[in-house]
């Protein structure tokens, strides 16, 4: 079921997949300068936190420098630095 959403939007998952067992996002961008001539880079990330709404440790925070969960049901594909190409420039593995 793909589902895109622009900046603000929300969707709940329980609500639209409720048997939802494995999850893709991605995130895709194209190549594009600012007004001041600067590359930009926009990067995937996920923060796992416990019952209590906290991160569970450092290595529950998923991105392009901790690619795998320790559990392994999180994982980042890789860092994207360009935004070139089609498609998902960084994808999330849930």
């Amino acid at each position: 079921m793909p589902v895109t959403l622009q900046k603000g939007q929300r969707v709940s998952l329980a609500k639209e997949a409720p048997g939802l067992k494995r999850c893709r996002v991605g995130l895709g961008w194209d190549v594009k300068q600012t007004d001041g001539g600067q590359d930009f880079d926009l990067d995937a990330s996920i923060l796992m936190v416990g019952s209590d709404n906290k991160l569970c440790s450092d290595k529950h925070f998923v991105f392009y420098n901790n690619l795998e969960s320790p559990d392994g049901s999180v994982k980042h594909t890789g860092d994207n630095l360009t935004g070139e190409g089609e498609g998902d420039d960084e994808v999330l593995l849930i």
